[in-house]
């Protein structure tokens, strides 16, 4: 899947893609440069799981389907139109006419059966969990039927990137495929890569055969910024004119620049300390296999503290996890089983279990008089808020008699002592895709040594995740994912601290057109799909091309809204980051593979910079999505 780590970056050395044909330039050849806190790790969509690869993918590639603009449902992409012949089973795709991949060669139904039967023939990593049951039949060249082997919730939307076979063909074997650089620059989205230098900048060039037409803006490059405050410097100074990962620091300042829009965007994302359950391999510390340990421990995080602290108020503490982009797929939490913040009553909760201080050393001891509890915590180095996280945990145990040991590791050493689990906690953030399976999955036995980095499972959850994984009735499935929450949410194992929002800005004096995806509450750039690069002009020149013929989606134009609920208020917000509630789009999700909509469940973790960075993953965002 996607998710985490930040990266030291696999491709190394500047990358020009010399050998592709230069495409038409747009109507004017303007230039766009994004600002952004996070390097790529790779290119190759199949493996990637970073938040700015993600980005890449959704401009470069399309989908069959992709993601409405204004609440996640799926619209037609590369198929115009689709029949449903069983509900949730089988349905038959038609591809517009006259496509083409951006090197002119045709764009036809065998390209889409390609991907998906190849995908799951080879288990593809980003792609498996969405065919792993899918079979594809080429009708004609513009006719393909996918259907699926059980019930798929999912269905008609097909959350994955289609690739040109031409190109991906001779890669595409078990030893081979994962390595790929996949800078050979041709794909179907509004823009393709044309130039790469690794930990510097990405370039792409605006394609003039997309669907939808050629974009305004000719070139797009991002640009990266080890340092979040040079990139707010770049912004305000004109150097750039948008970024990704903005300090919240530096929020409400920028905001009061009148040609400057800061947006609070909320798609899901969560950081949370998860702790080790020592279900597979691993040196979990004894006391962290207790759930009335982990409860207590629970009972002393503040929350609320925290994200004054770090996100001045733009983000909202967290209740419990976050399994999807849209809110609504979180359970609500009666308040007497909320874990909230009460260190008298967790210091209570431990003398009475057994986890006393019997030498007066400050630090509490197993039960009967073993050692002192010393928990080792993760620190990621690559993560802006590592640092102060790993601080502020070590306070809050202090507070309640626990001793925590300090052990730095940047983000890819990380990553192994997770899959190892030689660690006790640590502190990461997830951006979730549209659908709640993937990131669901992580927490089943199957992932363990793999995507589960708590290391924990629950034979009673994992059964709901076989049942969720082919209900079919959207408000069914929803009971199913929020009871699979609440076990997770009692079982103490994966404490999420806030939900958090993407901070993001853009200057108004030189491209108009921004949207956000969601509508009100959503990002404008690095959200589920990514659609404002494609309609973007600048100011008062090119118009947006023409989409009065595509599916009538409620697109909504950013304004100067800077709240992340939308609304036109001062740049300092209540930190009231997001509706709970919203239409239950989640049957239609994506999976991991991504697919203009299948942003990132990735991994926030890594890079989450509030008060002194940005965060990126997704998904993870670690250092995306899923991670950061």
């Amino acid at each position: 899947m996607l998710r985490r780590l930040i990266g030291a970056g696999l491709l190394a050395g500047t990358v020009t893609l010399g050998t592709l044909g230069a495409p038409a330039a747009a109507q004017d050849d303007t230039t766009m440069i994004v600002g952004l806190t996070q390097p790529w790790e790779t290119l190759n969509p199949v493996v990637g799981f970073a938040i700015p690869e993600y980005e890449a993918w959704n401009i470069q590639y399309s989908g069959l389907t992709t993601r409405s603009t204004a609440d996640y449902s799926p619209e037609p992409a590369l198929a115009e139109s689709w029949v449903e012949n069983e509900p949730g089973v089988s349905y038959t795709y038609t591809l517009r006419e006259g496509l083409l991949w951006s090197d002119g060669e045709p764009l036809t139904a065998e390209d889409v059966a390609w991907n998906i039967n190849t995908a799951r023939d080879q288990e593809w990593s980003n792609y498996v969990s969405t065919v792993a049951n899918l079979s594809a039949e080429v009708i004609d060249d513009r006719t393909v039927t996918v259907t699926s082997s059980v019930p798929d919730p999912r269905l008609p939307a097909v959350g994955i990137y289609v690739l040109p076979k031409h190109i991906w063909e001779e890669h595409a074997t078990p030893e081979t495929i994962d390595s790929y650089d996949a800078l050979d620059g041709v794909g179907s989205g509004p823009f393709t890569i044309s130039d790469y230098q690794s930990e510097e900048s990405l370039t792409m060039t605006a394609n003039p055969n997309y669907y939808d037409g050629e974009p305004a803006v000719g070139t797009l490059i991002f640009r990266y910024f080890a340092n979040p405050d040079a990139m707010v410097a770049a912004l305000q100074r004109g150097e750039i004119d948008a970024a990704q990962g903005i300090p919240a620091s530096a929020f409400a300042s920028i905001d009061a620049d009148p040609d400057i829009v800061a947006i609070a965007g909320l798609q899901g994302g969560f950081d949370e300390i998860a702790f080790n359950g020592g279900a597979a391999d691993g040196q979990p510390h004894p006391a962290l296999l207790d759930v009335e340990f982990r409860r207590a421990l629970n009972r002393a995080i503040d929350k609320v503290g925290a994200t004054e602290d770090l996100w001045f108020g733009l983000a909202r503490p967290a209740t419990t996890i976050s399994v999807a982009a849209d809110l609504a797929w979180v359970p609500e939490i009666a308040e007497d089983e909320l874990f909230s913040y009460d260190p008298e009553a967790a210091a209570a909760a431990l003398d009475e279990l057994g986890y006393v201080d019997t030498d007066g050393n400050g630090i509490r001891e197993m039960p009967g008089g073993g050692d002192d509890i010393v928990l080792r915590h993760a620190v990621n180095t690559d993560s802006d808020l590592g640092g102060a996280m790993g601080e502020l945990w070590s306070n809050w145990m202090n507070a309640i008699g626990i001793g925590v040991e300090l052990e730095a590791y940047d983000q890819d050493q990380l990553f192994g002592v997770i899959v190892d689990g030689t660690y006790d906690t640590f502190y990461w953030g997830w951006v979730p895709f549209v659908d709640p399976d993937p990131l669901l999955s992580y927490f089943t036995e199957a992932e363990l040594g793999n995507w589960n980095d708590a290391n924990w499972f629950d034979p009673e959850y994992d059964a709901l995740y076989a049942e969720q994984n082919q209900e079919v009735d959207p408000e069914r499935r929803r009971e199913i994912v929020h009871e699979m929450v609440r076990i997770v949410h009692d079982a103490a194992i994966y404490p999420a601290l806030w939900y958090t929002p993407d901070l993001q800005a853009y200057r108004t004096d030189r491209f108009e057109g921004f949207v956000r995806q969601p509508a009100e509450v959503g990002p404008v750039i690095f959200s589920q799909s990514s659609p404002s690069y494609a309609l973007i002009t600048p100011v008062g020149g090119t118009d947006a091309p023409d989409t009065s013929d595509d599916t009538g989606s409620d697109a909504t134009t950013a304004t100067g809204d800077t709240t992340p609920d939308g609304s036109a208020t001062e740049a300092t917000t209540d930190g009231d980051t997001g509706s709970d509630d919203g239409d239950d789009n989640g049957d239609d999700g994506d999976g991991d593979g991504g697919g203009n909509g299948a942003l990132i469940a990735v991994i926030v973790g890594v890079l989450v910079v509030a008060g002194a960075g940005a965060f990126f993953f997704a998904k993870r965002r670690g250092s995306a999505d899923e991670r950061e």
